[in-house]
């Protein structure tokens, strides 16, 4: 039995819309989400979906990727702080590496993440693309 693929679509919904969290005592906001909050110890959080645009704050170039993203060379991951001030890594896709730059506008798209082997299952997820 493949637990990956279940545990994936019991969450499934949270990888489609970026959903996190938010601390009802003193209003901080995570993603992925936490179970006590980080800045006043609160264990009162309530889902909130992310917001799905920001800026790339730092980025770097693969090469050499692990197995099952071959097609995906060269793959670009980078950290992305939302409008909330959250930060997120994702991979940045539709733009040519050479083109991206610290401080690039970013919005959210769905996509395809990879493929399994032999089992055929596919994973979709968000990922980011240049505004």
């Amino acid at each position: 039995m493949n637990y990956v693929a279940i545990s994936y679509w019991r969450r499934r919904d949270r990888y489609y819309r970026l959903v996190g969290n938010r601390c009802s005592s003193c209003g901080s906001e995570y993603y992925p989400p936490i179970y006590i909050c980080r800045r006043c110890g609160s264990e009162s959080l309530v889902d909130v979906e992310m917001p799905n645009t920001g800026q790339v704050v730092t980025y770097t170039i693969l090469r050499e990727v692990m197995a099952g993203f071959e097609g995906q060379q060269p793959l670009v991951l980078g950290i992305i702080r939302l409008e909330n001030g959250v930060k997120v890594l994702g991979q940045i896709v539709d733009t040519p590496p050479e083109a991206l730059r610290t401080g690039s506008r970013v919005k959210m798209v769905f996509r395809k993440i990879r493929e399994e082997g032999e089992a055929g299952q596919i994973y979709y997820g968000y990922k980011f693309t240049t505004l």
